[in-house]
């Protein structure tokens, strides 16, 4: 097998500047959960925050750090949804969209990552004027600057959200799904739901997942989070190939049956699935049982800022658990399979994959 360890230690769980990046594992890389704006490059979003007036300057750095980052005191997913409120109030204009998508793909590349897809949701970015179309056109001008400046590439897949304690959210999630399909051939690869899972009933969303259909997206969908096993079961009976997360399924033999037999793959975070209190322990992630059950798990940071990870400390903590490299490359061969990218496409990625195994 190929060396795969370019430096040995990582020093430092803060998303750094590009000096300070070290990458263990050198094999290639895919992530395919991950979240904008629990995920920008801190040094840029600090001095868009103070240019924006949000930040004083003589509160500091580290200040400012403690309010993007989920405490220790994290009690579950509505706690660790908290540290999003800075980060979406900078993201409110074209501007500062374009270049926290070009700064994030920026830094993944210097991780290693070959390609990513970064996901958001256009309608919390609507505050100061701005519309759910001009967001996503924000987005994808900096994903494209980024792939003319590196070798990465990435899709964009636009969020709807369980709440966002607005009446017409239902509404605003139709208008992301419909956009997702105008923006296809632009660089948007699909579509999920996110936020507060536990807030409504997954059924609500049955009529919202029909339209996907209808509109040929490609979809996953945050499920066993926060909440029990039968949402990933009305997951994966919408048409859901993807799940996000669904550390919930273990509690249910029939749930994993289900995923093993429809192929579902499985979206892990476990630093975030930690912080949410998804799972107890590291050592009782249900990772493990999944992959030898044979439902295809892959791993991912989530939201690499507010978990303060990258995807080389979330490799370390799955091989913790017993896996070896060459398990995380057939993880990312994995992720390969699921991207939704055109087949052409995934061959190419698993062709660069299986050369290291």
């Amino acid at each position: 097998m190929k060396n795969i360890f370019w430096i040995i230690e990582i020093t430092s769980c803060k998303l750094c500047s590009e000096e300070e990046i070290f990458v263990k594992f050198s094999f290639p890389k895919i992530e395919l959960h991950l979240h904008l704006d629990g995920s920008l490059v801190l040094e840029d979003t600090w001095e868009m925050a103070l240019q924006q007036g949000l930040v004083k300057k003589e509160d500091g750095f580290e200040s400012f750090r403690r309010r993007m980052q989920v405490p220790q005191t994290c009690r579950n997913l509505a706690d660790y949804l908290k540290c999003f409120q800075l980060a979406d109030a900078v993201l409110q204009t074209p501007e500062a969209l374009e270049r926290a998508s070009r700064s994030l793909l920026l830094q993944l590349s210097r991780e290693g990552i070959i390609y990513a897809e970064v996901r958001f949701a256009p309608q919390l970015h609507c505050e100061k004027g701005m519309t759910q179309e001009q967001a996503v056109q924000a987005v994808l001008r900096g994903v494209k600057r980024a792939e003319r400046e590196t070798q990465i590439k990435a899709g964009v897949l636009l969020c709807a959200m369980v709440t966002t304690g607005k009446p017409d959210v239902d509404q605003q999630n139709e208008r992301t799904f419909r956009l997702a399909a105008e923006y296809r051939k632009e660089g948007v690869a699909g579509v999920d739901l996110a936020g507060a899972e536990t807030a409504r009933p997954m059924e609500d969303f049955r009529t919202l997942f029909q339209l996907a259909s209808a509109l040929s997206l490609p979809f996953t969908i945050h499920a066993g989070e926060a909440g029990g096993p039968e949402n990933v079961r009305t997951a994966v009976n919408f048409g859901a190939r993807r799940i996000g997360h669904g550390c919930s399924a273990i509690r249910s033999p029939a749930v994993m049956d289900l995923l093993k037999r429809e192929k579902v793959t499985l979206e892990m975070c476990p630093t975030s699935n930690l912080q949410t209190c998804a799972v107890p322990s590291l050592q009782e992630h249900p990772i493990r049982q999944f992959a030898e059950l044979g439902i295809p798990v892959t791993v991912n940071t989530d939201d690499s800022t507010c978990s303060s990870t990258t995807l080389d400390q979330e490799y370390e903590k799955v091989m913790s658990l017993g896996f070896t490299q060459r398990d995380l490359i057939k993880m990312n061969c994995n992720a390969a399979r699921a991207a939704f990218l055109p087949e052409k496409e995934k061959a190419v990625l698993l062709e660069r994959l299986q050369a290291w195994l």
